[in-house]
């Protein structure tokens, strides 16, 4: 099998394109990038469903193409202790795709074909069905209403989540980590068309990691603002998230806000603390000497609120690829802790539930390692009648446990409100 691509120099309107061409299909994504700060390349696409990060690496001839993805494996890496064996995905075996770029505005058509025959009768097949696209979008929300859910409760109610907290701050005391992140889980019944809940979140959050998935009867709906790991050729990027701010419609209150985040010492703390651990699980597949971190307490703001992010990048030494540098990392940092196999065996303990896709990662993964996956959080995630939303917060000596609940109520707070839902805290 062999990689061939076209491009187009027009545009047809993403949702319209998605809804259809895709979303008819069992399994689905749409991975949307136009509001990532530094690759906006959106990928939509179908395929069959797969439990296998089993992906062959094809012939791959377009070195001049100007983004990294190539059709292998698009979906979710579930979160696992890393001594659990291996990792456990669930996702979508990818042989052709669309991908858009946004800067240009222009369209590609890639796909593996054995011949360059089969390619082009594919590629002259979805122009001419282009053609005659349009106003799909409008016309699918007109015929469908977007998932809400009157009541969502927490998994751990609030006197169940401060006493895991008290008993992780027992566990810093006695110096077994230095810090910990504690997750629950909001979950309800709902009615409506996740899809539909998708095109609105999409329009009000401008996420980075905005993601679509439907595969095996469950939706995915992401709007993530953490990249986990990108692996392009050698490099290799994290960019952990710890510290967050509500937002104000206040532009004086919300330059406070702002401020009071990088001035905050548990924050930067808290940051500095995963950066460390980040460089560490480098170590393990990349030059020494290349470990960087290229960016170091940075503010990143959205819709809701403004983050304290940082960036860590390596060049993976000889014999090392992508997968390698995904074992070494897998499970991110800033949904662990520090030390993190001593955090992950804690938080078996506390937690005492399987996080699932909640804390892992979404995105694709291509047959020669390359990669680019977010956090799977500030995500909602469908399954017949029932929805499930995790949120979470690090924890280091300083936490407080009312402190810790207002941050993980202001962390689901986005998704809550788009689905018209109350929550039992």
């Amino acid at each position: 099998m062999t990689l061939y691509y076209e491009r187009i120099a027009g545009w047809s309107p993403i949702a319209d394109t998605f809804i259809s061409f895709f979303s008819g299909q069992p399994n689905c994504f749409w991975l949307d990038r136009e509001h990532h700060h530094d690759s906006r390349f959106s990928v939509i696409g179908t395929g069959a469903s797969s439990e296998s990060l089993n992906i062959h690496a094809s012939e791959d001839t377009l070195q001049d193409l100007p983004f990294a993805f190539r059709p292998g494996f698009v979906g979710v890496v579930e979160y696992s202790n890393p001594d659990s064996g291996p990792l456990v995905v669930s996702g979508i075996t990818v042989d052709r795709a669309f991908v858009y770029d946004h800067d240009k505005r222009a369209m590609f058509f890639i796909g593996d074909f054995h011949t360059k025959e089969l390619f082009t009768e594919w590629f002259h097949a979805a122009l001419l069905r282009l053609a005659i696209a349009g106003g799909e979008a409008a016309v699918y929300n007109m015929n469908h209403d977007a998932a809400t859910a009157f009541e969502l409760t927490a998994v751990d109610l609030k006197s169940k989540y401060s006493a895991n907290i008290n008993i992780a701050l027992d566990q810093i005391s006695q110096g077994e980590v230095y810090q910990i992140c504690l997750t629950t889980e909001l979950e309800g019944e709902f009615t409506g068309d996740p899809l539909a809940l998708f095109l609105r979140l999409r329009r009000k959050h401008q996420a980075p990691y905005c993601s679509y998935l439907k595969v095996a009867g469950v939706e995915y709906l992401s709007i993530s603002p953490e990249r986990f790991l990108t692996v392009s050729g050698s490099r290799v990027l994290s960019s952990p998230i710890k510290g967050t701010r509500a937002r104000s419609d206040d532009v004086e209150l919300d330059k406070q806000l702002m401020a009071s985040l990088i001035s905050d010492d548990k924050e930067r703390a808290e940051n500095l603390m995963i950066v460390d651990l980040i460089r560490n699980d480098l170590s393990a597949v990349c030059k020494a000497e290349s470990i960087t971190v290229e960016a170091l307490l940075a503010i990143r703001s959205y819709s809701t609120v403004h983050q304290l992010v940082s960036d860590v990048s390596g060049e993976l030494r000889d014999g090392m690829t992508g997968f390698d540098a995904l074992a070494a990392l897998f499970p991110g940092g800033s949904m662990t802790g520090a030390p993190k196999i001593r955090a992950c065996e804690l938080i078996d303990q506390i937690e005492k539930r399987q996080r699932g896709a909640y804390s892992g990662a979404i995105g694709w993964i291509s047959g020669s390692g390359d990669m680019d996956l977010g956090m799977v959080i500030r995500t909602a995630i469908f399954s017949e009648n029932s929805v499930r939303i995790g949120v979470g917060g690090g924890i280091t000596s300083g936490s407080n446990p009312e402190a810790e609940h207002e941050e993980i109520k202001l962390k689901a707070i986005a998704l809550v409100e788009a689905m018209s839902a109350s929550v039992n805290w």
